[in-house]
């Protein structure tokens, strides 16, 4: 059975998501400022700590890596 139907709902975007619950350390982090700090064509990316937001960069640019365990950067 799904979550739409024992949950009394019947579209998706009925379904209401609790972002400020005390995780307990399961891996879930400040998603809630994330997703109110994000703008059109923001991104998000692990920095090998948490879930950081990069914005775009500047027109002609490209988003690239400098290899495993670097942030991504923006280069031309």
């Amino acid at each position: 059975m799904s979550l739409l139907i024992q949950g009394g709902i019947t579209r998706l975007s009925e379904l209401n998501i609790d972002a400020d619950k005390d995780w307990q350390a399961m891996g879930i982090s400040n998603i809630k400022e994330l997703a109110l700090a994000m703008d059109k064509g923001d991104m998000l990316f692990f920095d090998g700590a948490g879930v950081v937001l990069i914005t775009p960069g500047a027109a002609g640019t490209r988003l690239t890596t400098q290899g495993v365990g670097a942030d991504p950067t923006w280069s031309l």
